[in-house]
């Protein structure tokens, strides 16, 4: 399920953990993913191979995927990419609000610095006062996309 159909941000916190007793369909759930990670690794191989990329089994690339991963999801990162994704579209004022403990300073600099690693976009509406919403780009959606399965897995493994 996607979360734009959930109609909640995922959080980790607003459900509750269940004490939910694993069943036949829950290792049917498991092997499914074990499949689909198992089909995703064989791509990432493919991707570098033909595109260049240092692959995980080299440890140059640990630096450089380490560095790159904390440029794009850095502290408060993720919550916005999701945030966004789950609501399609969202002002300033709405982030902040969904944002518990993130300070306006902050906000604004995340929100440029996801915009230019191009991932969110930046709409001013001409208004009185001019109003500014932000959606995701057309890679930012599809970076959101690409987590949806990696959330789903983790809710279910921590059920």
């Amino acid at each position: 399920m996607s979360y734009r159909e959930g109609g909640k941000v995922p959080n980790g916190r607003d459900e509750p953990r269940s004490s939910k007793v694993r069943t036949a369909d829950d290792e049917s759930l498991e092997a499914k993913f074990r499949e689909f990670g198992e089909a995703a690794s064989e791509f990432v191989k493919m991707v570098s191979v033909e595109e260049g990329f240092t692959y995980r089994g080299e440890a140059s690339s640990v630096k450089d995927n380490l560095n790159l991963m904390k440029k794009v999801f850095g502290k408060w990162s993720i919550e916005i990419i999701l945030s966004t994704y789950s609501l399609k579209s969202a002002g300033f004022g709405d982030l902040r609000r969904l944002l518990k403990g993130i300070s306006s300073r902050v906000l604004s600099r995340k929100l440029k610095d996801l915009e230019e690693l191009g991932f969110l976009e930046r709409n001013v509406i001409q208004s009185k006062p001019p109003k500014v919403r932000y959606t995701l780009s057309k890679k930012g959606e599809l970076l959101a996309k690409l987590g949806e399965p990696v959330i789903l897995y983790l809710r279910n493994s921590m059920e």
